[in-house]
């Protein structure tokens, strides 16, 4: 499903660590900065395995052995479904999550490129994407429009575990950092937005990617467009996590003071945590906070049944989308495909010399 033709390899900039005004230029210049093995793979491992842990408990993956493979036996979910919610709120209240941004080795390499006060948001994203699930991929997308806030936020995207091209790996749209704000139209993916990438950028830059290793971090700046190539395995969920950094002093809005998605309250996220050290940190630091100015643009919806349903958000009423007897086609056909694919899978699992463990955990943790 990725045509690797159509990307060119990311270039690393490992080698300016220790440099600050050379990460600088290399981030003004590309808009992004690949940095190999910044973390510890195994306390990248440890994480993943806590997640997997969630994931296993709300049976979307096979436990045992294969329990850190990720191997999917669910039927795929999106952030439309009621399943998803259920377990996607699970991962956000692990304590192991929430300190992977306060990491020693990450906190000194954002205070190189974002400034000596650099902090993480409150609000942490896991992306949980199912094998061969690609009319949900992210799609192409700038994070500033979803925060908001100081121009200089900078993303933190880490994979959970080894990610190579075809398991869904992140591809950055080079340089498009210096074409401003642009335009967003509805998506069915993460964000439920995307950015409309003009004829312009499209002419003069170029998407890139590589295979990243567990311990590998990559920034992008607020304006940076970047998006995920699709899970093209069989059997295996991608597992990836965003935090975002800005300096101290500068705006950000409410939105990215909750939890994501907003469902939960901190007192419910640290319930289960055993240490107080990262409880409300950011309560003592210096910020303004601004009015989240919403969106002009179409959005999806949720829709608990399907998580295709579309309709208007941030319009007028007399704006909403009207689908089409041939728009709903494509809505049933796309859920009919994924049936089958899930079908498919279990069945390719079926055929496995060795049997995976289904029952699902009693526990989270």
């Amino acid at each position: 499903m990725n045509n690797d033709w159509a990307f060119l390899p990311m270039r690393s900039s490992t080698a300016l660590l220790g440099d600050p005004a050379a990460l600088h230029r290399r981030l003004a210049k590309d808009g992004y900065l690949w940095l190999e093995q910044v973390l510890d793979p195994t306390a990248v491992q440890a994480v993943r395995h806590d997640i997997c842990n969630v994931l296993h408990h709300h049976g979307w993956i096979a436990g045992g052995d294969f329990l850190d493979d990720a191997v999917a036996i669910g039927r795929p979910v999106d952030e439309g479904h009621d399943e998803f919610a259920a377990c996607y709120d699970d991962v956000q209240k692990l304590e192991s999550f929430h300190c992977l941004a306060h990491h020693p080795s990450l906190t000194e390499v954002m205070r190189q490129v974002v400034g000596p006060t650099a902090f993480p948001h409150p609000l942490k994203v896991a992306r949980l994407a199912f094998p061969s699930n690609y009319e949900v991929s992210t799609p192409p997308h700038q994070d500033y429009p979803n925060n908001q806030g100081s121009p200089n936020l900078t993303a933190a995207w880490i994979p959970m575990g080894d990610c190579p091209r075809e398991l869904g790996a992140l591809a950055v749209l080079r340089g498009s950092h210096n074409f401003g704000v642009l335009d967003l139209e509805i998506h069915p993916g993460p964000g439920n937005r995307q950015a409309v990438v003009t004829r312009e950028m499209q002419e003069k830059l170029r998407w890139v990617t590589t295979d990243f290793r567990a311990g590998d971090v990559l920034l992008f700046t607020s304006h940076t467009v970047h998006a995920a190539l699709h899970n093209a395995t069989e059997f295996n969920m991608r597992l990836s996590v965003d935090f975002r950094y800005q300096p101290e002093g500068e705006p950000l809005t409410d939105l990215v003071l909750e939890p994501h998605f907003g469902r939960l309250n901190w007192t419910e996220i640290y319930a289960g945590w055993s240490s107080h050290d990262l409880r409300y940190y950011w309560a003592d630091l210096d910020f303004a906070v601004v009015p989240f100015a919403g969106h002009a643009e179409r959005a999806w919806d949720a829709d608990t049944s399907t998580g295709l349903k579309a309709e208007m958000g941030g319009m007028q009423d007399d704006d909403v989308l009207t689908l089409t007897e041939d728009d709903w086609r494509t809505i049933l056909t796309v859920e009919q495909r994924i049936a089958h694919r899930h079908q498919r899978r279990m069945q390719r699992l079926a055929e496995l010399p060795t049997e995976l463990p289904t029952e699902r955990s009693d526990t989270t943790t």
